[in-house]
């Protein structure tokens, strides 16, 4: 089992990694464009957004698993350890349910998208192509917030003895 996650946190890390070197190397190429030849690349643009979608999902999924998320913890800082996990978890559960709903929507958007045919501005791709990333990375993040709960509510039952990760 702890070679299957390893493997798939390789895969997030490497999806990050890859999808920000390729924008951040298009995106000044198409910068260059602009200034040279007075036009802009349109697949640059079409990609980049796909790779944002992509990259903030799975991004978060990282920063999730690596604890590295933002948050203002001034009162959970004051409570106990345990009433912290508490908090932990249903941060958790709520971002559970944006994940849900975020899946819910993003497969419906997808699904019409590919029912009408309906078609990139630039590139006349596919939109479902960019569309069907919002469930996938709601998937993956979704995931990553029940591991999570899994690890804070093993902690609860140790009772203090840490777990896997520590919020």
């Amino acid at each position: 089992m702890k070679k299957v996650v390893n493997f798939l946190n390789l895969i997030e890390d490497n999806i990050c990694a890859i999808l920000l070197a390729y924008m951040t190397i298009t995106a000044f190429i198409n910068v260059v464009a602009r200034y040279l030849f007075l036009a802009s690349l349109p697949w640059v643009e079409e990609l980049n957004q796909a790779g944002l979608v992509i990259l903030t999902y799975v991004g978060a999924a990282v920063a999730l698993k690596r604890g590295a998320h933002l948050g203002l913890t001034i009162i959970t800082d004051k409570l106990p350890e345990k009433a912290q996990d508490i908090v932990f978890i249903l941060g958790c559960i709520a971002g559970i349910f944006f994940c849900v709903v975020g899946f819910k929507y993003g497969y419906a958007m997808a699904a019409r998208e590919f029912a009408s045919n309906v078609r990139t501005q630039g590139m006349q791709w596919p939109e479902f192509l960019y569309a069907m990333w919002l469930p996938i990375g709601c998937g993956v993040l979704g995931i990553r917030l029940v591991q999570q709960i899994y690890y804070a509510v093993k902690r609860l039952m140790e009772k203090g003895e840490s777990a896997e990760w520590r919020p």
